[in-house]
């Protein structure tokens, strides 16, 4: 439960913090990143993201699909 509350919290700084002046928001990153996306094969969507934040959407998205954490 912690863990799903601070993923809930960093995407939602994430998003406060990359959606100006950028073509893509830090929620289309997270929306595109996939099985194939890794640290440096990143989706077209994140490549304005800061390495701090596309580690964070994309270990946000190991996480919830690792099965460690139930869906909500």
């Amino acid at each position: 439960m912690r863990t799903r509350h601070t993923l809930a919290a960093t995407a939602v700084v994430l998003l406060a913090l990359t959606g100006c002046g950028s073509e893509y928001t830090a929620e289309d990153c997270a929306a595109a990143i996939d099985d194939t996306s890794t640290k440096t094969n990143r989706p077209t969507e994140c490549q304005d993201l800061s390495d701090e934040d596309y580690e964070t959407l994309h270990m946000a998205y190991i996480i919830r699909n690792s099965g460690v954490v139930p869906p909500s």
